[in-house]
């Protein structure tokens, strides 16, 4: 589904993604582990189109979107979360995934379709009409998620969808996301904490200095 050739980026002379290769394969979730600074958040605007590397490739399936601006990558099939959540004053659950379909000009029937999908799949359902700024950490985490699911993705990437949420929490949002791979929906999940990762993906790839190493562990063999 993903597959990333040789990428580099640099700020200032100092290599934030240092020659990293990847691939993702369709209906897989990747885990990416790494520390503040490993390069992680760099990599998902590479692959999104916020950011353009120096060298190297970004293929989705067969086709080549390095360099595309992040609206053609949405429409693509590439959607993304953010490390820190976006959401917009006085708009509701509900208004913003209504413009997150805008790109997709559906008749209403079926935007109300995606909506109530994604709702349901994030179990948002119940506070669909309140102001989205309002809702507490976690279901602000999960509004980023349906937000993203709502454009039709083939490939999600989650940019630390574990973060600000207590240990107590972590379980809820790991059980949420598990419904995204039971459906096979293709998934590269960035996140510090190793262990929520190991409970949801498949496999799960190291990131330090702007480089990628493959653990060769992958969580069903962990946890078989």
């Amino acid at each position: 589904m993903l597959r990333i050739e040789g990428l580099v980026r640099h700020f200032q002379g100092i290599a934030a993604i240092a020659g990293v290769t990847l691939v993702v394969h369709g209906g897989e979730s990747l885990g990416l582990a790494g520390g503040n600074a490993s390069g992680k958040t760099t990599l998902i605007d590479i692959i999104t189109g916020f950011l353009t590397p120096d060298r190297g490739r970004v293929w989705l399936e067969a086709q080549d979107v390095t360099g595309w601006p992040s609206h053609r990558v949405v429409q693509a099939g590439i959607a993304r979360t953010f490390q820190t959540p976006r959401v917009a004053p006085r708009l509701t659950v509900e208004q913003h995934l209504e413009a997150a379909l805008r790109h997709r000009r559906l008749p209403r029937r079926s935007e109300l379709r995606e909506i109530d999908r994604s709702l349901e799949l994030m179990e948002l359902e119940g506070v669909r009409r309140r102001e989205a700024w309002a809702l507490p950490p976690p279901q602000i985490r999960r509004l980023e998620i349906a937000r993203a699911l709502t454009t039709g993705p083939r490939l999600l990437l989650l940019d630390e969808p574990f973060a600000s949420l207590g240990l107590d929490e972590l379980p809820a949002i790991v059980s949420v996301l598990r419904r995204l791979r039971a459906e096979r929906l293709t998934m590269l999940v960035a996140a510090r904490l190793d262990a929520p990762l190991r409970a949801l993906c498949d496999r799960v790839a190291v990131m330090e200095a702007g480089r990628v190493s493959l653990n060769p562990r992958s969580t069903d063999q962990r946890h078989a």
